[in-house]
């Protein structure tokens, strides 16, 4: 056979699948992303807790009105358990807005979860919510 991944590997753990998930987050978010664990880089893994800064689709630096800061805290069996969401410190969105974006992010997170990569289907823009 050839090398790589084989059909007899044992699947991954939920810290290795977790990081994985968050390497690919900071890939994408770059500065926007921000990993709240005390020690996450010490040798004991706490489950994710992370901060990424939304915005809306297309617009970046002075043009910016509107963001809301995505807290996202994971149980130590993430992917395969919902992770809990909360919203802070938002900017030019009405609580009504807020509390749409909430319910929708709450949503995703259950339709992806137990998914490898569900946090992509976390990252919605806020077009779709501004007021």
């Amino acid at each position: 056979g050839a090398p790589g991944r084989g059909r007899d590997e044992p699947p991954e753990s939920y810290p290795q699948r977790q990081d994985h998930e968050l390497q690919a987050l900071e890939a994408i978010y770059g500065a926007d992303f921000q990993d709240l664990r005390p020690d996450a880089c010490g040798p004991v893994k706490e489950p994710p807790e992370i901060n990424l800064v939304l915005y809306p689709q297309g617009l970046t630096g002075e043009e910016v009105y509107v963001k809301v800061d995505l807290r996202v805290k994971c149980p130590p069996t993430y992917p395969d358990v919902v992770p809990a969401i909360e919203l802070k410190n938002a900017k030019g969105l009405s609580n009504e807005s807020v509390n749409l974006l909430k319910s929708r992010l709450e949503e995703l997170a259950k339709k992806h979860c137990g998914e490898q990569q569900g946090w992509r289907g976390l990252t919605p823009t806020l077009n779709e919510v501004q007021p």
